[in-house]
């Protein structure tokens, strides 16, 4: 088993320099497996032993697979297979949540092999899990052919570099499906294009796509070499050259729409210049121009079903998706008349950030397919739902919007979307902490503390002024870091370590309080006065923790007079607001909103002591309470902070 009996410093600095190498390295290589076997390497030289590897879990959970690793039999890495049952050294690891110390795998009880180890005589070693325990990407494994004493600092280092294989790992993944993401647009973008061709800066074609051969070179006689304005020359003199042209010429896209009539063919063109040239998109969209004229003959066929539609809002739209009639319930309600939408784009009716999210929807029904989408206006949520119209012969030639107030709907879907957001949040600030607050964090620490007091002890005779001086400032330095890793370990506690809520009487906690802050109170004479105080909805726990802390604060930073401190509660609705006012320093209002970050003070520790921690668990705890907390001040005018707190539910508050 490990050892804690090493205090020689320096394998623990070299352990540091390898993981901040190997860190390093994963954030500048993409190549996921060097990372994997350099590691290895640096693992097995750190901790001069014959073998290191990386196992990864194969689909189902049954086998690892030996993807990378160091001193193995040739041929064994990419190839060995490794059983997860609990009666190997693999199986055991990934059930364990702490690494796995082997003195001597022969005498070892809680499991055997597996015959990877014992095919190389393996006598020891170090296991720890890649990922979590409950999601597991693999297994980081060293291992000796003699009897090898590893310390606790070896531990905590294969654990550390099997963090660095995780965070690389997660990264990779996350490249990936961004990848997939792109790859997945690309071809999206290649089904909606009807036609393409591409133009060097002498007008010569370079590329045509399958449609656009199909619409434009029917015969197969073909276009690419081929001059563009001698292939196509009734096109001189029309919309087609006079957009063309004056596209590369100032270097900015066009959109337009012309008839071609060689062809017989209504062209929707978007072309986009550069320095090589043009390229140029198009649909043949003659099909559409038809049905827009058939679409005003069929518009009194839905203008009696669409002023009648409750709640809602009828539209009916052609193929440059201008409105050709609005009619419905809903427009008592908005600010705009169907006059208004009719003759009208998407975006001149509802503003561009209603229209990018409508038109893809409007377009998918002039392509026959119906969808829905849902987006505000005028502080109301709507769903539209979108479909094709279709003429006598079953062709789309126009597209109808159904669209109906959901806000209500949408209130009660916001309040279970928002407990969601607080736990993401709550999620997100424990991993930002987590590991500052870990064994890491706290193992430094502690050696420096250790030799600090050993110097103290050994040399407290020899030592001139200077030297005790010196040796005061790092006792001081390790005392406040102490101070702000426990701050740290309650900042990420508030939510996981929390009681569940129940009905806390605020001056039970209040008399609480100040017997704990008795003597600091008497020593600054110290006058809090208080108002009868509510019954809240809370964590008995935390609330005393939040008052002490506020009250703590309130007494250190009262400046030259003796500390003058007011507490009072107001209802609020459902909740409860709680102030604590004081006569003392005040805070800027610049720097009011700082005031609540992790370690961010506003005075040095040789004007106050502290951690500046204090008012933001006040905050964690707040929003774990579903409330707000503020500070109103000014400097010199003292201070009142407030917060809010839920009145106990079901019950006379």
């Amino acid at each position: 088993m490990a050892s804690s009996a090493d205090t020689d410093p320096h394998p623990r600095i070299r352990h540091q320099v390898v993981v901040a190498e190997l860190g390093q390295q994963a954030l500048e290589t993409d190549d996921i497996d060097q990372l994997m076997h350099d590691a290895c390497v640096a693992v097995a030289e750190t901790l001069s032993n014959d073998y290191c590897k990386v196992l990864e879990l194969l689909p189902g959970g049954d086998e690892l697979f030996l993807r990378q690793g160091v001193g193995w039999r040739e041929g064994l890495v990419g190839s060995a297979i490794v059983p997860t049952d609990r009666g190997s050294q693999a199986g055991y690891t990934l059930l364990s949540e702490e690494p796995v110390v082997v003195d001597d795998l022969r005498t070892e009880e809680r499991f055997s092999g597996p015959e990877l180890l014992t095919s190389h005589d393996v006598v020891g070693g170090i296991s720890v899990i890649i990922g979590s325990i409950e999601n597991p990407w693999g297994i980081l494994g060293v291992h000796a052919t003699e009897k090898h004493e590893f310390t606790d600092h070896d531990v905590t280092f294969v654990k550390n570099v099997a963090n660095v294989l995780a965070a690389a790992i997660e990264e990779t993944r996350a490249k990936r499906k961004l990848e997939e993401r792109e790859t997945e647009l690309e071809r999206t973008f290649e089904r909606i294009t009807d036609g393409f061709v591409g133009l060097d800066e002498d007008w010569t074609i370079t590329y045509a796509n399958e449609r656009g051969k199909n619409v434009l070179d029917p015969e197969d006689e073909g276009l690419v070499g081929e001059n563009f304005w001698e292939v196509f020359e009734p096109a001189l003199g029309t919309t087609f050259e006079e957009e063309y042209r004056e596209a590369v010429r100032t270097q900015e896209p066009t959109s337009f729409e012309e008839y071609y009539p060689p062809l017989g063919t209504w062209f929707e063109v978007h072309a986009y210049p550069s320095e090589s040239g043009l390229s140029v998109y198009f649909r043949d969209v003659t099909k559409r121009k038809e049905r827009e004229r058939k679409l005003k003959e069929s518009e009194r066929r839905y203008r009696t079903l669409a002023e009648f539609f409750p709640n809602g809002i009828v539209t009916l739209f052609g193929a440059d998706l201008e409105y050709t009639l609005a009619a419905g319930q809903a427009f008592a309600e908005l600010p705009i008349s169907p006059a208004d939408v009719e003759e009208r784009t998407p975006a001149q009716v509802w503003g561009d950030t209603v229209a990018a999210d409508l038109e893809p929807a409007l377009r998918a029904a002039l392509d026959g397919d119906e969808t829905s989408v849902e987006f505000q206006y005028v502080n109301r949520d709507w769903r539209v739902h979108a479909v094709p119209v279709t003429d006598d012969d079953g062709e789309v030639f126009a597209g109808m919007t159904m669209a109906q107030d959901i806000t209500e709907q949408n209130e009660r879907k916001q309040q279970l979307e928002d407990t969601v957001e607080k736990l993401e949040k709550s999620n997100e600030r424990l991993e930002q902490f987590a590991y500052a607050a870990s064994h890491d964090l706290q193992e430094p620490l502690r050696m420096v503390s250790s030799y600090l007091q050993l110097l103290e002890r050994r040399y407290e005779d020899t030592l001139d002024e200077e030297g005790e001086e010196f040796l005061e400032f790092a006792v001081d330095g390790a005392d406040r870091m102490r101070a702000m890793v426990d701050g740290l370990l309650q900042y990420s506690r508030v939510d996981t370590e929390g009681d569940p809520p129940e009905p806390v009487d605020l001056n039970a906690v209040l008399d609480d309080v100040l017997a704990d802050l008795q003597l600091q109170l008497e020593e600054t004479d110290a006058d809090i006065t208080a108002a009868s105080l509510p019954r809240v909805e809370g964590d008995a726990s935390q609330l005393r923790q939040l008052f002490q802390n506020l009250l703590d604060n309130a007494v250190t930073y009262a400046g030259d007079e003796p500390p003058r401190i007011a507490i009072s509660a107001e209802r609020a609705g459902r909740d409860w607001v709680v102030s604590i006012s004081d006569e003392g320093m005040g805070i800027d209002p610049d720097d009011q909103a700082a005031v609540f970050e992790v370690f961010q003070r506003l005075h040095g520790p040789d004007e106050h002591a502290g951690t500046g921690i204090g008012l933001a668990l006040c905050e964690r705890i707040i929003e774990r309470h579903d409330g707000e907390i503020w500070v109103d001040s000014e400097p010199g005018d003292g201070s009142t902070f407030s917060f809010t707190l839920p009145a106990p539910r079901d019950r006379d508050a």
